[in-house]
């Protein structure tokens, strides 16, 4: 004969079991639902109308070095851009956002292609390192996916023309 306690403990082993499957997996619904949520945040960051005039001062304009940006631009616009997308770049190296979903939504490459020479004039370093590193790291990243992106896009394209 089965012991009822036994069976009991059986029981309430497999339920625990199944009790922390299940929390593992609501956590980690919530992680990404957090992820998500920092990422739609960013994206109506980006589009807000302070955020997209002080883009448009920026992006807009040419400029060699870091005294001409800022005749030219405006220190304010600058630093917000900057700031911003230097932001984004940390969140992505410390996966706290999807690097992949971040790219799809912004151009990180080209903000820091532009900003560059502003930003390498930069006074604010800590030691070796420059505080817009992150923003550096993730516009490779963003260059690296894009060009993925294309190839794989020109590859698609070329065979259902083969096959039309």
């Amino acid at each position: 004969m089965v012991d009822a306690s036994l069976v009991f403990d059986a029981v309430v082993a497999v339920s625990i079991a199944a009790g922390a499957v299940f929390a593992i997996a609501e956590l980690r619904l919530m992680a990404r639902d957090r992820r998500t949520q920092l990422l739609v945040g960013m994206v109506l960051q980006v589009s807000s109308p302070e955020m997209s005039e002080n883009y448009r001062k920026v992006m807009f304009q040419e400029f060699k070095n870091r005294k001409e940006a800022e005749e030219k631009c405006g220190y304010v616009a600058l630093d917000t851009i900057s700031t911003y997308y230097t932001g984004i770049g940390t969140l992505i190296r410390r996966r706290l956002v999807d690097a992949d979903l971040a790219f799809d939504f912004m151009w990180i490459y080209p903000v820091w292609e532009h900003l560059k020479p502003w930003l390498v004039e930069s006074p604010i370093r800590y030691g070796p390192i420059e505080w817009w590193q992150d923003l550096e790291y993730a516009a490779e990243l963003d260059r690296a996916y894009k060009e993925k992106r294309a190839s794989e896009l020109l590859k698609r394209r070329a065979r259902e023309k083969r096959s039309a």
